[in-house]
């Protein structure tokens, strides 16, 4: 079912959602990526931008060719499945193909544009399942279990042999307007000249609620028909940033490695640039293609994190100026922008359709609040794009709502100390941060499920809480925020309770026995082998300790051993060393530890007492025993950063991931130790490095080779329940282009 969202506040919207831009691209934008059984070709000039996903004709393991359309404009595009025409025939047989150089953007009339291509079909098949309008409610079907509500049913406008227009109209069209029936979005289906193909249109019985038969025939004398496809809609067309005003031309002080890396990228012939590019325009970045793309406030902010090193001052205010302009009135920040048609749709629901298609603006999430101060904090403070801008940054004025950036960030500063106070006054978990009432998400791990069911994450409490008041600290501290009544030495002290006290409340024990008996038990339930335990580092007398994933509501821990401590080593200011031995403790080999040879998990519930997560966090979960790329980058990212400490004296590596501090941590004397930590970070690197086609895309589940005893890399999708799906490419994964691989002293994609 679908979920509705809590908005606090209702913020104004900007003229630019009234009106086309025109794209900031000097030339066309295109590229193709491979991934998980898809094709995905993305196309951006200076009419639209467009991904278009289509069923790889190779790929076996699905009946229905599926065709997604997904345009930044609006988040619109379109959706719909190929099928074979007769049931008899071999589903598989069915192979549809875009034609190589068919991809091309187009204007139609009633300023619709869009995309069109060629399709070539090797058999008759017959349209299936077919969304039009709202990317939003794409997903939902993909991933809802063919949830789809009727208000998004389109209408059969006309057709003939060779042409076929379906059409959606927007629900917020005003009713006598004489342009409004074209008001919309949609998919036109055509028969070029050069085509024997023929389409074959049998309208429904019953209006919209029964839709049109449509089929494809291919005359048996030929090989293929071909067939265009084209989907257009008249949304406001986002202005994209081109890879000169994305990337620096040269190194800011990450030496030989990144050196390399940015000259590729700000020349935009890298693949990564052009992909980058893609997901960035001139007013929002977009998370990942083709299910996420459109503004999210966390996944905007953790990729600038970690790819500000590599960025120019330009794009890294346009990032920050995002999610500044979409705080509501409390100062909470925006998680994800609902635009278009289905920000129609939600308005209705809430009962409030006289706003129309209004932005709809989701702030349930708990963690996104906390992103923005760190960041501002490492541009401004830490990085040379940044010095010397802050004030002229602060004084700009906003475009979706009143104010100006330094007033709209005082309230954030504010609405962030009063939630972390209640902790510093009295360190007990029921004052620890907790999800929003009736909110069963709030993390990056957006699920119930992905959680472990908790109530307090790991990572806002002991890692985001204290980022953001050390930030808010330090930016006081150097006079960059103005007009805030906060003082920074107590700012300071809130934080020191939170870093002193927080990860203690999540500390997970199992003696060695226990610890031995669950990870036997484990390897049998997930179907792996017993030698995999040869490699465990369990201790014969001290047993297994690690941070839980997260709290239940009676404080009690969720016992999943977790990757969310990568927040921890990239945000935190005071990191003991208890602490980074946790994190050593957990990069070890899958099931003791993360790694595996194809990446490291983001959970493991091998020590877990409550057995029935094994079940709930498995390697068909979206945040179960899977690999999130941008987790590995965090965690990677981290661990440069605390080696970096023990060298204090010099500029950071890596692009100024490590402030200079006045002497190294304590557990720098350790040289044993530092060597340990330095051993960890070669395994990760090593695990990484195993899934390097992938690192790219959202999320990847594996397989597990019992003969010989290891992973390989497994489409999510076709082991969801769900049909969870990952991403193609995802903002927050190229965080590695702002990291030096250890092992080559260079980024992983130079």
């Amino acid at each position: 079912m679908r979920r509705f969202y809590w908005c606090a506040a209702a913020i104004l919207a900007s003229s630019a959602h009234a009106q086309n831009a025109t794209l900031n691209q000097t030339s066309t934008l295109s590229f193709q990526v491979t991934s998980s059984g898809n094709d995905n070709y993305f196309l951006r000039d200076n009419v639209t931008a467009a991904q278009v996903l289509l069923t790889s004709a190779n790929n076996t393991d699905t009946v229905p060719r599926r065709l997604v359309v997904a345009l930044p404009a609006g988040n619109s595009g379109a959706l719909t499945y190929f099928l074979p025409l007769n049931a008899s025939d071999n589903a598989t047989s069915l192979s549809v193909s875009l034609v190589n150089g068919t991809l091309r953007t187009t204007n139609m009339d009633f300023n619709n544009t869009g995309v069109e291509a060629d399709l070539t079909f090797n058999a008759n098949a017959t349209l299936g399942v077919t969304i039009i309008g709202a990317v939003r409610a794409m997903r939902d079907y993909v991933e809802g279990s063919g949830t789809m509500h009727d208000i998004f049913n389109y209408t059969l406008d006309s057709y003939n042999a060779s042409f076929v227009r379906l059409h959606r109209q927007w629900l917020n069209t005003t009713l006598g307007d004489p342009a409004g029936s074209f008001r919309g979005a949609d998919l036109y289906l055509s028969v070029p000249s050069n085509s024997s193909a023929q389409l074959s249109v049998a309208p429904g019985t019953n209006g919209t609620w029964t839709p049109p038969t449509i089929n494809i025939l291919v005359p048996p004398t030929t090989a293929s028909g071909v067939i265009r496809v084209a989907v257009v809609t008249n949304e406001t067309v986002l202005a994209g940033l081109d890879t000169p005003s994305l990337f620096l031309a040269n190194s800011t002080g990450g030496g030989e490695g990144l050196e390399a890396t940015l000259q590729g990228l700000a020349a935009g012939d890298s693949d990564p640039a052009k992909q980058i590019s893609f997901l960035t325009y001139a007013n929002k970045f977009t998370a990942g293609g083709w299910r996420f793309l459109t503004y999210f406030g966390r996944d905007s902010m953790i990729a600038l994190r970690l790819l500000m090193p590599t960025l120019t001052s330009d794009a890294i205010e346009a990032a920050l100026g995002a999610v500044i302009e979409r705080a509501n009135s409390t100062g909470a920040l925006c998680h994800e922008e609902t635009i278009g048609d289905y920000a129609s749709f939600i308005n209705i629901q809430d009962n409030q359709s006289y706003l129309g298609n209004q932005p709809f603006y989701d702030y349930k999430m708990i963690d996104t609040d906390l992103l923005l101060l760190p960041a501002m904090a490492h541009y401004f403070l830490e990085l040379p794009q940044g010095k010397s801008r802050a004030d002229a940054f602060f004084a700009r004025n906003a475009t979706l709502q009143n104010g100006t950036y330094a007033e709209i960030v005082a309230r954030t500063v504010q609405y962030n100390y009063a939630r972390a106070l209640p902790f510093a006054q009295n360190a007990t978990y029921g004052n620890l941060l907790g999800l929003r009432p009736g909110q069963p998400v709030g993390n990056w791990r957006d699920s119930n499920e992905g959680l472990g069911y908790g109530f307090y994450p790991f990572d806002v409490n002991t890692a985001l809480v204290p980022a953001s008041l050390r930030a808010t600290q330090a930016l006081l501290d150097a006079g960059a925020l103005p007009d805030i009544d906060l003082n920074a030495t107590e700012v300071g002290q809130v934080a020191s309770v939170w870093e002193g006290h927080a990860p203690e409340l999540f500390e997970v024990r199992v003696d060695a026995a226990m610890a031995q008996q669950r990870l036997q038990d484990f390897v049998v339930r997930a179907n792996l082998s017993e030698s995999l335990l040869n490699h465990t580092n369990v201790s014969q007398t001290g047993g297994v300790a690690f941070y839980a994933l997260s709290l239940d509501t009676d404080g009690a821990p969720v016992e999943v051993l977790n990757s969310d401590m990568g927040f921890n080593l990239v945000y935190g200011t005071n990191v003991s060393r208890e602490f980074l031995q946790h994190v050593v403790d957990a990069l070890q080999p899958y099931p003791a530890g993360l790694l595996t040879n194809i990446g490291m998990l983001v959970s493991n519930p091998a020590y877990d007492s409550n057995r029935t997560n094994i079940d709930v966090l498995n390697r068909a979960a979206y945040h179960g025993t899977v690999v999130w790329s941008f987790q590995q980058g965090l965690m990677a990212s981290g661990l440069a950063r605390q080696l970096a400490l023990c060298n204090a004296t010099n500029d950071a590596p890596s692009a100024g991931f490590a402030p200079t501090l006045s002497e190294p941590p304590a557990w720098c004397d350790d040289a044993g130790f530092v060597q340990s930590l330095g051993d960890a970070q070669d395994r990760l690197w090593t695990a990484i490095e195993g899934a390097r086609s992938e690192l790219n895309t959202e999320v990847w589940s594996y397989a597990f080779d019992n003969a010989t005893g290891t992973f390989a890399v497994a489409d999510l999708a076709s082991l969801s329940p769900d049909g969870t799906e990952s991403d193609a490419i995802q903002l927050w994964s190229y965080g590695f282009l702002g990291l030096v691989d250890p092992h080559t002293n260079r980024t992983i994609d130079s």
